[in-house]
């Protein structure tokens, strides 16, 4: 048994991107720590105090955020024989100016685990997320695009930041500088999509963790996005979201799996319209090119290998 509360690993982003069903593919892994809750967003907002001002933004960010350390080492098992602990913040990614000094003064040696999704594809995930959950007003995703910088001066938090969570070259080459190569990792929604079970072992080693028989048993999608298929059955949904106590009760009594597949049952996906990746692709053109010059490109999707 080894007696420490400080974290070797982070997943750190980008949202939307498959990194909760990689923490809880690692969760299942019996020499695993992955924290609950799962993004406790520590290390984007240490010693402050969250008050995001969007829809939604008072019962959930700003409730479940752990800011003090004490707090947030109080998350990890003090006495365990873990060989990897760790948290699931997509925050630490998108605030790095403001979490990374903090990550390497917390652990020098911390391992940090990105995982990357077509930007487009990740911004209309995102709003078809914020929609599912009551929150986005509105249904159409380009009008949602054009009010982000108003929502971004008025506080909402990262989720609502469409395009901007989908420029990654800033956050990819403050990471470099911020961490040894061989404790920075790159995997790719792609990968998940095409093979989780493969991604997951990779990320195991890149954790110097072994391999465990049934890791990635039954692990589910998880936080997927898309239009809801029953309307009255959803908004019953979106209505116990907004009351703590009903919330907090069914979290008692129910697992975040089946959770997650009744969710997944509510709503039906579909792909980004046409007229938005028109209208978007060149807001991204820029950042991917500079992305292309920090990452390798053999073996990466072909959005990142694409001009």
């Amino acid at each position: 048994m080894t007696a420490t509360a400080v974290p070797n690993f982070l997943i750190v982003g980008a949202a939307r991107s498959g990194t909760t069903g990689l923490a809880e593919g690692l969760r299942s892994h019996p020499r695993v720590f992955v924290t609950d809750p799962k993004e406790p967003h520590y290390f984007a907002m240490h010693d402050r105090t969250p008050d995001f001002a969007g829809p939604g933004d008072a019962h959930t960010i700003n409730k479940v955020a752990i800011t003090d350390r004490d707090s947030y080492l109080a998350l990890y098992p003090k006495q365990h024989d873990f060989l990897a602990l760790g948290d699931g913040s997509v925050s630490t990614m998108y605030y790095h100016e403001r979490a990374l000094p903090e990550v390497v003064a917390m652990n020098p040696d911390m391992r940090l685990v990105v995982l990357l999704r077509e930007p487009i594809a990740r911004a209309y995930s995102s709003h078809q997320y914020m929609r599912a959950r009551g929150f986005e007003p509105y249904g159409d995703f380009v009008q949602a695009v054009d009010d982000e910088e108003r929502r971004k001066a008025d506080n909402y938090h990262h989720l609502w930041h469409y395009t901007s969570m989908s420029k990654y070259a800033d956050a990819i080459e403050a990471l470099q500088k911020a961490v040894p190569a061989d404790r920075l990792g790159v995997w790719f929604h792609d990968d998940l999509d095409s093979d989780y079970e493969g991604t997951l072992r990779d990320v195991l080693r890149f954790l110097d963790v072994p391999p465990a028989e049934g890791e990635a048993e039954d692990v589910p999608r998880v936080n997927i996005s898309g239009q809801p298929r029953l309307a009255s059955v959803h908004k019953a949904l979106q209505w116990a979201t907004r009351h703590d106590a009903l919330r907090r009760g069914v979290k008692r009594v129910t697992t975040y799996r089946f959770r997650e597949r009744v969710r997944r049952l509510t709503l039906r996906s579909g792909g980004v319209p046409p007229e938005a990746v028109a209208r978007l692709r060149p807001v991204f053109a820029d950042d991917l090119e500079r992305l292309r010059g920090l990452l390798p490109t053999d073996g990466a999707p072909a959005w990142l290998r694409e001009a």
